[in-house]
């Protein structure tokens, strides 16, 4: 898993059948520090989003476990939206 921010969306009409429900996203990685890494991955939603948002996604096998994915050839997964880090980037880097 890992933390990202959505950037942007991809529009896509010719495509598979089993990702005519799909929405996808780019989302750029967050390093340790969360700060931006500088790499982007597309995403399927499996949780609502928009752009701005941070999220977290999991990717690989995982990726396929929410009932959206399933059946799909999902390699990268938002799970969940990141509401607030604000406090644990206090507490773990500002003093450092």
């Amino acid at each position: 898993m890992y933390i990202g921010r959505v950037i942007g969306n991809i529009v896509s009409v010719a495509k598979i059948e089993q990702l005519n429900s799909a929405k996808l996203f780019i989302v750029e990685y967050f390093n340790s520090r969360l700060e931006p890494a500088g790499k982007y991955e597309v995403s399927f939603d499996a949780i609502g989003i928009g752009i701005g948002d941070y999220v977290l996604v999991c990717g690989g096998s995982a990726g396929r476990m929410p009932a959206l994915t399933s059946k799909m050839p999902a390699d990268s997964t938002i799970m969940a939206r990141i509401d607030d880090f604000k406090k644990f980037r206090e507490e773990y880097f500002e003093d450092k």
